[in-house]
């Protein structure tokens, strides 16, 4: 069931874009979700992967499972499609055979807030890499005033996949899709930045 799911996101998110926002927000105005306090750990807060022509590869991280160690609940996803890869940062394209590193970091294992290397690599507009991200540890009381209500409500709907080229640029929705009954968000990812679950 989770798979079709992810089938159906990754068909679903086809025609969003990058930068599908209005305008570009500023890191003081945009709320990025928190992780719960009694969440179990990351397992691990970094993680790397070669993505190679040709050949789908994928990156996941979890949670700590019940021992340290093991892995409990995934929080991220990044799957980079056989025919995905595109450009290099350097702007020169993928050749047959070749591979990159990618390397995905938890910027702040308080926050979902990530970081996606290399910085400037690019993906085939008609086959993007596929992310997605689970909030289901996350904070429910979005809006920290000691209370789960209607407000928080409100405030998940208006939840999506965040996105900026650098540190300190402004923010702009990726326009992701979101399945609230899994917690689950779900994007297209056309070229490398930060990336946050946020309002």
């Amino acid at each position: 069931m989770k798979r079709t799911l992810w089938l159906l996101a990754g068909v679903a998110v086809a025609a969003c874009g990058e930068n599908t926002g209005p305008g570009g927000v500023p890191d003081a105005r945009l709320n990025i979700v928190l992780q719960d306090t009694l969440s179990p750990p990351l397992l691990a807060t970094r993680d790397s992967f070669w993505a190679k022509v040709s050949d789908g590869r994928e990156l996941k991280l979890f949670y700590q499972g019940a021992l340290p160690g093991d892995s409990g609940e995934e929080f991220l996803r990044f799957e980079v499609p056989g025919d995905g890869l595109y450009r290099r940062p350097d702007g020169t394209l993928f050749q047959a055979g070749d591979s990159i590193l990618i390397t995905v970091t938890v910027v702040d294992p308080s926050r979902f807030l990530f970081a996606f290397e290399p910085a400037g690599l690019q993906f085939d507009p008609a086959h993007p890499a596929r992310l997605r991200l689970r909030y289901l540890n996350g904070e429910k009381d979005f809006n920290s005033d000691g209370v789960e209500d209607s407000t928080d409500v409100e405030i998940e709907g208006e939840l999506d996949l965040w996105t900026r080229t650098a540190p300190g640029a402004l923010w702009f929705k990726l326009g992701g899709v979101k399945f609230e009954d899994l917690d689950e968000i779900d994007a297209n990812v056309r070229t490398f930045s930060q990336f946050a679950v946020a309002w």
